[in-house]
């Protein structure tokens, strides 16, 4: 009788080691599925993703264009912060005037013949635009630029997000 219930109680801790690397192999295997922070550029009426790049923190990326009514480039400059969230961190732009936001004290300085605002650091979950194709809009990350301004028609309207991570 006690042998049987040695045999019983050592089936009991083999089954309890199998479960245990069980489930930690499952907590490995979750860590890994989980999408690795990708920065992404997707058009809104077809849902294709029209840029994707993987990001880490202290990445930057900017898009600059020609402003519609001051007709002078604007760059709008965000980082990806530590929870992989984009943070607006500084405008450039030649000129002051109709619809160019500015605070009163804001950080300014000069620049390569730029004005640069120090924004806020305000977090923006996504960003939604229509480029023109009447002036040149591009967006840039690392060392890639893509012509937003040259988007078809049926892509032009887009969101820029970062997914996963």
């Amino acid at each position: 009788m006690a042998k049987q219930w040695m045999d019983v109680r050592g089936r009991g801790r083999w089954l309890l080691l199998f479960l245990a690397l069980s489930f930690f192999a499952g907590v490995i295997w979750c860590l890994q599925m989980r999408q690795a922070p990708v920065l992404q550029i997707v058009s809104v009426q077809t849902e294709d993703v029209l840029f994707e790049e993987d990001v880490n923190v202290g990445d930057t990326f900017s898009h600059e264009y020609i402003h519609s009514v001051m007709k002078t480039p604007i760059r709008e400059v965000f980082e990806i912060n530590e929870q992989y969230e984009m943070i607006a961190t500084e405008t450039w732009t030649k000129a002051f005037g109709a619809g160019i936001p500015y605070e009163e004290g804001a950080g300014i300085r000069e620049e390569d013949g730029y004005f640069v605002l120090s924004d806020n650091g305000h977090v923006v979950e996504e960003f939604r635009m229509a480029p023109s194709n009447l002036y040149t809009h591009t967006f840039q990350f690392g060392g890639e630029v893509l012509e937003l301004s040259e988007l078809p028609d049926e892509k032009r309207k887009i969101r820029i997000r970062i997914q996963g991570g």
